[in-house]
Formats: structure tokens, sequence, C-alpha cells
């Protein structure tokens, strides 16, 4: 899998997704091992979730309050895949909208796939 680095700014060691410059259309995607966690980053004191891609690279996520809370059941060491559906509107605050995202986690370490 090649990485556009295009759509990641670097930020000391590792870049982020999404970006401002590059908004995350519906389908984006991101996906490596979770080795770390930074809670409040940036002006809005959001957390970053570090994935470290099969290449070596770390992408750092940034949070939001759909994304921590499925990061809060993932270990670090699992493989995690984030993909972007789009804008929805909450039922639960009066129609507010919010990006939704589809996280999964997976296999242990990095190399334990199952064989073909």
């Amino acid at each position: 899998m090649l990485i556009d680095k295009s759509r990641y700014q670097e930020v000391g060691t590792g870049k982020t997704w999404p970006t401002k410059e590059n908004p995350l259309k519906i389908g984006d995607s991101v996906e490596g091992r979770y080795v770390d966690k930074r809670v409040e980053q940036g002006p809005n004191k959001s957390n970053l979730y570090a994935l470290e891609q099969s290449n070596g690279d770390i992408v750092w996520v940034w949070g939001s309050t759909v994304i921590d809370r499925k990061f809060d059941s993932i270990a670090k060491g699992k493989m995690v895949a984030i993909e972007y559906l789009g804008v929805k509107k909450s039922e639960k605050r009066g129609g507010s909208d919010y990006k939704d995202y589809w996280v999964g986690s997976g296999i242990q370490v990095v190399g334990d796939e199952p064989a073909l």
C-alpha cells in the first residue's frame, strides 16, 4: 500500500490524519498498529492516536467523540483500520452534525496474519 504523503502534515515523528489542507472524503481510510496515545493535544485539547504502518511510518490520528469512544476498547499493539463514513445527524443532540467513522481492530501484531 502506497501512502499519498501529500495528504498528511509532518508533526515531529510522523504525520497526522486528517489535515485541514486535505478534508476527508467518504471512504478515506488509514490503518496500522496502534502504538501510542497522546492526550490534550492541539488547540482543542484532543487525543492523538499513533498508528504504525507496515513500512514503519507513524500516522497520528486526531481523536473525536466517535473515534475516542471506539479506541476506548482497543488495546495498544492491535491492528486498527479507520474509514470515514461522512457527516451524520445526531439523534440525541438536537440533530447537530458530526463526523462518523468505522473503526475496526484486528490481529495482535503485524506479521500475525493467517497464511492463505
